[in-house]
């Protein structure tokens, strides 16, 4: 009853959280409920040897205090006599030769004796099954180690552990004492001061190396630049009509009237000494009204068309001191590309120069990272601390990189922008230049007909 009621108060199992948990769950439940029936087991056996070293003492005391007695036997011959002469005969004779004829008491007793010994006889088998049983599970699981032994275990883990926590303050304590030795530290020193000497040439052939990308890059952008707006002026060129403008110097008592005439072919015509005609003739008081007033309007006619071939002629020489302009711009785009290329090619070969000095670097840091300095007490560098450097110089140079990107794309923006706004300024030129064109035709048309009218008012006045 005690074995049951310690079995039914076993604490119940731990959550389980796979397959292999529940394995090894199952595995100490069987091995402590083995335990726990080897345990009952014994403690029966225990109880049943007790019992029967008792039941063994009463017997021998029954008998010492017993009178012998002959016992009759039934033969087949008839009854006969059988005496137990010796009283020391063993207990499978004394079993096996009791008759019908043998007392109550002592029936009774040899039964409770071979029911005890054969109980004895199966408790011992199953105990020995048992124990073959746990041994084998042992040897299964790898051996399972009871609460006894791991204690003692643990409390042999926690004596080592303070034993040597007072081996380390007794060395501790003992190099306070001596004090610690100069050269290692020169010599710590000294690498701490080389590590940092190589960090600081990082970073400066980082610094330098971003510059030259971003110097790089404005390059790159204003050599696209000029290369968009030279095949724009190429194009613009290619489509626009040929425009030959040649400005002939005015003399002095010259009419633009009158060279415009000269190109025509008409060379008998003097402009002054017309309008000085058309003058008289309107002062004329022979004329009749109609004839004055055709005069005088052909003679304002005049003078305003001379006026307004002065003011085209004005325009002109503005559109041309603008084609002027732009032909020199263009010129100076072209060596503006040029130079950049020579400055591009520069800048190349000083980034690839800074690529190699980053290279030659990272070897020397490499290297120095790889020597093995023999310290009397430490190393310079462990593996993690150098594994530390080398994220932290790649972890620099993500950064330097993702800078510079961020910096390029901030450039390529505002190049655009400046880009826009300059189509947009040559859009709005070449809407300037397309209206003044027009103006100059329709100005042409005009003075061609203003020469019509006054060539016809020539002939007219000839007939007269």
């Amino acid at each position: 009853l005690p074995q049951r009621e310690k079995i039914t108060s076993h604490p119940p199992l731990k959550k389980l959280r796979s397959l292999n948990d529940l394995d090894q769950a199952n595995e100490e439940q069987e091995t402590e409920f083995l335990k726990l029936q080897v345990i009952e087991q014994q403690n029966i056996i225990d109880e049943l040897t007790r019992d029967r070293e008792k039941l063994i003492r009463r017997r021998k005391h029954k008998r010492s205090s017993k009178p012998i007695k002959r016992h009759v036997v039934d033969t087949v011959f008839g009854y006969d006599d059988d005496s137990m002469d010796s009283e020391t005969s063993s207990v499978a004779s004394y079993r096996t030769d009791r008759t019908p004829a043998t007392p109550d008491d002592d029936l009774d007793e040899g039964l409770a004796a071979e029911e005890s010994e054969l109980r004895f006889r199966q408790l011992t088998k199953e105990y020995q099954a048992l124990q073959r049983a746990y041994a084998l599970l042992q040897e299964q699981t790898g051996g399972v180690i009871d609460a006894e032994r791991e204690a003692r275990a643990q409390e042999q883990l926690q004596a080592e552990v303070q034993r040597y926590k007072a081996k380390i303050e007794d060395l501790e304590k003992t190099l306070a004492q001596k004090g610690q030795d100069s050269h290692w530290v020169e010599d710590k020193q000294l690498f701490i001061k080389r590590n940092q000497e190589l960090l600081d040439k990082i970073e400066k052939t980082e610094a330098e190396n971003h510059r030259l990308q971003q110097e790089l890059q404005d390059a790159r952008d204003q050599n696209e630049l000029l290369e968009f707006r030279n095949l724009e002026l190429e194009e613009r060129e290619r489509r626009s009509p040929p425009f030959n403008l040649q400005i002939h110097p005015f003399s002095d008592g010259v009419s633009a009237l009158q060279i415009y005439c000269m190109k025509e072919g008409v060379k008998d015509v003097s402009i002054p000494d017309l309008i000085k005609q058309l003058d008289i003739l309107g002062d004329n008081g022979n004329l009749r009204n109609e004839e004055q007033v055709a005069i005088i309007q052909a003679s304002t006619v005049l003078s305003l068309a001379e006026k307004w071939i002065q003011q085209i002629e004005g325009a002109e020489a503005a559109l041309h001191q603008k084609m002027m302009e732009l032909e020199s711009d263009m010129e100076q785009f072209c060596k503006i590309k040029g130079y950049l290329e020579e400055e591009l090619d520069y800048r190349k070969q000083a980034l690839d120069q800074a690529y190699m000095r980053i290279q030659e670097l990272e070897a020397t840091l490499y290297n120095a990272l790889q020597q093995e300095t023999v310290i009397k007490f430490g190393e310079l560098l462990t593996e993690k601390q150098q594994e530390e450097l080398r994220t932290a110089v790649e972890k620099l140079r993500r950064q330097m990189l993702r800078k510079s990107r961020e910096y390029d794309c901030q450039i390529l923006q505002e190049r655009m922008e400046l880009l826009q706004q300059a189509h947009q300024r040559i859009r709005d030129l070449e809407d300037k230049t397309d209206i003044q064109k027009r103006q100059i035709k329709d100005l042409e048309e005009k003075v061609g007909s203003v020469m019509l009218l006054k060539h016809s008012e020539l002939c007219f006045e000839s007939s007269d």
